[in-house]
């Protein structure tokens, strides 16, 4: 994935940086400060989650001030500020109609643009996020505090963990090098600070574009009776809770929440006749195209494997996949791991990709 770096700039002169990535009706990101760095993409999963996301749109992703490499020595981190920080990514792009896809913190300022200027809001999708910060954030801020005034890199290794629900691994240690990439503690000292006071749970009314609120019932410091506020809130909303207990949307199920943004953000995409039959036989079957058993399938997965592999693609559950093949719960667990040593993947977005690229769904 190459996209090329630009630079906004904002009313009251900050330097947003940003890039654009792919093509078709524009889909603007709005990570959760402070991990916000659009130079930094070494997460597999990460990077795959946007190509996704890019495939028939084009995805714009900006850093807020303070962060990554918009300008970091900002003290202004207020909501009216980081609006300054959109609107200089949307102004530097000429757009006129956009969704938005809004993270954990981004949440409340999607909110509040979308409220502002609902001619120019086409979707909103709202990731883990609320519309009272301090419901969400005050009761854990004297805790940070006090990591951030004893030892940074103890600070970020536990964001990462909390986050991204892994105590270990990979995936968990990247993040907390990005995130110390990403931000100094004195700016995230004021951001946090800042992000405490936002509230736009009276605006929620004032949102017109059709909207999905996201949540994943597991993680413990975002409830997910936030979400329903949100949903019960905004007039023409949906809301989705997804298994998991990870903030990343690119761990854990992917291909669920992929398909249903699709749904989301193309309601009128509609497949062929034949395609649409073709669809129809093969969910009939529950188990993906039937493999010919003269063919070879990749990294010595079996016919039963690129069953299971096909439905877990195609965002099945366990309990789905159990019930379609007539097997045992603890049998498709083990043809899952079976799986996943085979191929190398870490879970089921490794495992969608995988599939994807190999022609088995």
């Amino acid at each position: 994935m190459e996209a090329p770096i630009r630079y906004a700039h904002t009313a009251d002169g900050v330097n947003i940086a940003f890039w654009a990535f792919g093509r078709g009706e524009p889909l603007i990101y709005m990570a959760g400060a402070p991990w916000c760095h659009v130079e930094l993409l070494q997460i597999p999963g990460c990077v795959r989650w946007y190509e996704h996301l890019a495939e028939d749109r084009t995805l714009v992703r900006y850093d807020v001030r303070g962060t990554g490499l918009s300008d970091r020595e900002i003290e202004d981190h207020s909501l009216s500020a980081q609006l300054l920080d959109l609107e200089a990514v949307i102004r530097a792009l000429g757009l006129e109609n956009f969704s938005l896809f809004a993270a954990a913190s981004a949440g409340p300022v999607a909110i509040a643009y979308a409220a502002e200027n609902p001619e120019r809001v086409s979707n909103l999708v709202l990731w883990c996020s609320w519309a009272k910060a301090s419901e969400i954030l005050s009761p854990r801020l004297a805790a940070w505090r006090g990591l951030l005034d004893q030892d940074w890199q103890l600070m970020t290794d536990t964001c990462a963990q909390i986050a991204l629900g892994w105590s270990e691994g990979e995936v968990g240690r990247l993040a907390a090098e990005n995130l110390r990439e990403s931000v100094t503690p004195g700016v995230m000292r004021a951001g946090l600070d800042a992000a405490e006071s936002f509230d736009v749970s009276g605006t929620l009314r004032n949102v017109k574009a059709p909207t999905l609120v996201f949540s994943r019932p597991n993680i413990s410091w975002i409830p997910a009776e936030s979400a329903r506020r949100l949903a019960a809130g905004i007039p023409d909303s949906q809301l989705s809770i997804l298994d998991g207990e990870s903030t990343a949307p690119y761990l854990g199920d992917t291909a669920t929440i992929i398909a249903a943004m699709q749904r989301f953000l193309d309601p009128d995409d509609q497949q062929s006749g034949d395609d649409h039959e073709v669809n129809l036989k093969t969910h009939s079957f529950g188990a993906g195209p039937i493999p010919r058993r003269d063919v070879k399938f990749p990294s010595g997965l079996t016919e039963r494997e690129v069953q299971v592999l096909s439905m877990v693609a195609g965002g099945k559950t366990n309990i789905e996949v159990a019930e379609e093949l007539v097997l045992s719960i603890r049998t498709v667990e083990r043809h899952i791991g079976n799986i996943y040593a085979k191929i190398g993947a870490r879970g089921r977005a490794d495992a969608t990709v995988f599939a994807l690229t190999h022609g088995l769904v």
